[in-house]
């Protein structure tokens, strides 16, 4: 699936798109929930899913590029879940839900 954010747009370039819609499409299609925090949200993944934190490793620089102002965290527990944490400014969760498809 390819995603349209301008800012995406504007500041890959066409390898980097490509890299960046696998990598997130491969990433959130092994969402197991999202936890909502105060500034952002918890996505949790199964510790299971393959290639998880190779992939979170590759994906969150290229994000970073696109949106900047975002915070990321990636938490391993004692449980089986993957917990990536992303969090910003106030308005950030409408962002996180409307840029991840996930509403």
């Amino acid at each position: 699936m390819s995603h349209n954010c301008a800012c995406c747009r504007l500041t890959f370039s066409e390898e980097e798109k490509n890299r960046y819609n696998q990598l997130r499409d491969k990433i959130f299609n092994n969402l197991v929930r999202t936890e909502e925090l105060a500034d952002g949200y918890y996505f949790v993944f199964s510790e299971s899913a393959r290639d998880l934190l190779h992939d979170l490793a590759d994906w969150i620089p290229l994000e970073k590029k696109c949106c900047p102002f975002l915070q990321f965290s990636v938490l391993i527990n004692q449980d089986e879940y993957v917990r990536l944490q992303l969090t910003g400014p106030s308005e950030i969760k409408n962002f996180l839900l409307n840029e991840l498809e996930l509403i």
